[in-house]
């Protein structure tokens, strides 16, 4: 068996399993031969099974060094243009600089059209979603190429609003590259910023700042609910950046963020805050439950917790001292020990680590909180090294705990 022996230098002495032929290693992708070998062996595929694999993959495998040469020579091409373009830039008079820059965004969007009608007769989609891609970028491009040109006076906001007027109907009902969509929803989170900088002072002196962060918030999450024809990936790429977004925040806030703060925030900035979580409670929920499927089961559960998140970050800040560190030590642990339940029922096992990682690394934040000057001693640092070592084992203990529960029942013992 020429492709295991040629990628498992250990394969010269175990016996051949026929059925595989005589497919060069060069020719798979890197690893897929070992793999095969061990599926084999374990009797997870067949003979045949494992052949028709290593062909299939063998054919559509091809090497990557070509094209890898010929994106740097197209982009050391487009950098040199981009560089005599930079040099002369005052030279260049500006219904030339404009002509050209509105006939590139003409060419891309011809092409972008072109190859999306091309999609049903097998034409490659990543030429479609790089013309995209440049034509979302040359856009943001020209509105600034055009307040430049004629000295116009706007901000930011402006500026991207305008852009995601523009772009928004093409990237929501063709684009699926994943790049893109993070680009659009950078953007979209960029402009949201900006619109609440500019009216800050305003929103905070009728004690709505965080209200408004939090309604904002809940409007992205609710684009999850959008009818077709826009792509259920879509769908479910703005539901997990909004909920990891929630997530990863409030975990910061009271991992990070609250233990930091000695001193209780003042009264005007609490009282701020504890709106903002009622509103963020009711505005998350709403948009959770606009989505059916979510309403029931484990994802009402989830719904819940994301709903509750506003609160949880906010809590610790209404306490002083002692109690502000032992809540927030206690309300951290709870919330991702919620998380690991839910991991756990939903079989995600990756999300439920995570969690188990976080949650010991918590419980050793407290134990440097409570030792204190006593790691600065030999004996402390022995102390704490155990400590770590407990962790780890009993970590890792939870997870093989976990990974057993998550497997099929018929992997089960």
């Amino acid at each position: 068996m020429r492709w295991r022996k040629a990628m498992d230098p250990t394969a010269a002495t175990a016996p051949d399993v026929p059925g595989v032929g005589e497919i060069d290693a060069g020719s798979l992708p890197s690893g897929l031969a070992v793999r095969l070998a061990d599926w084999q062996a374990a009797g997870l595929i067949g003979a045949d099974t494992a052949s028709r694999i290593a062909a299939f993959e063998a054919a559509r495998h091809r090497p990557r060094l070509p094209a890898a040469l010929a994106i740097l020579g197209f982009f050391a091409v487009a950098l040199g243009i981009i560089a005599i373009v930079a040099a002369n830039w005052d030279a260049i008079p500006i219904a030339l600089r404009l002509g050209l820059h509105v006939a590139l965004n003409l060419a891309l969007g011809v092409a972008a059209w072109v190859w999306y009608r091309g999609q049903g007769e097998g034409m490659p989609r990543f030429r479609l979603e790089g013309a995209l891609l440049l034509l979302s970028l040359s856009t943001l491009a020209l509105i600034a190429h055009i307040g430049q040109s004629f000295q116009l006076q706007g901000d930011l906001s402006g500026l991207l609003g305008f852009w995601l007027l523009l772009v928004t109907p093409f990237t929501i009902l063709v684009v699926r590259a994943p790049l893109h969509r993070w680009l659009w929803l950078l953007g979209l989170g960029c402009w949201l910023g900006s619109v609440l900088s500019d009216h800050w002072l305003s929103l905070h002196e009728w004690r709505l700042s965080g209200s408004a962060i939090m309604l904002c918030f809940a409007a992205l999450y609710a684009l999850r609910a959008l009818p077709p024809p826009v792509d259920p990936g879509w769908t479910r790429h703005v539901g997990r950046a909004s909920a990891g977004t929630l997530v990863a925040t409030t975990s910061f806030v009271l991992l990070v963020l609250r233990p930091l703060l000695q001193e209780t925030p003042p009264p005007e900035a609490v009282t701020d805050a504890s709106i903002a979580a009622g509103i963020g409670f009711v505005a998350i929920a709403a948009a959770h439950a606009l989505v059916p499927a979510d309403r029931v089961g484990l994802r009402r559960g989830v719904g819940l917790l994301l709903a509750l998140s506003p609160g949880l970050a906010v809590l610790p800040f209404m306490l002083e001292g002692t109690a502000a560190a032992i809540i927030t030590g206690i309300l951290f642990c709870l919330y991702w020990i919620a998380i690991a339940k839910m991991a756990l029922v939903a079989h995600r096992p990756g999300l439920f680590k995570l969690a188990v990682a976080l949650i010991a690394l918590r419980v050793f934040v407290v134990y440097l909180d409570a030792t204190g000057g006593l790691l600065a001693t030999g004996f402390g640092l022995i102390i704490g090294g155990l400590v770590l070592l407990g962790l780890a084992l009993g970590a890792r203990r939870v997870m093989e705990w976990g990974d057993r529960l998550a497997a099929p029942a018929e992997e089960k013992p």
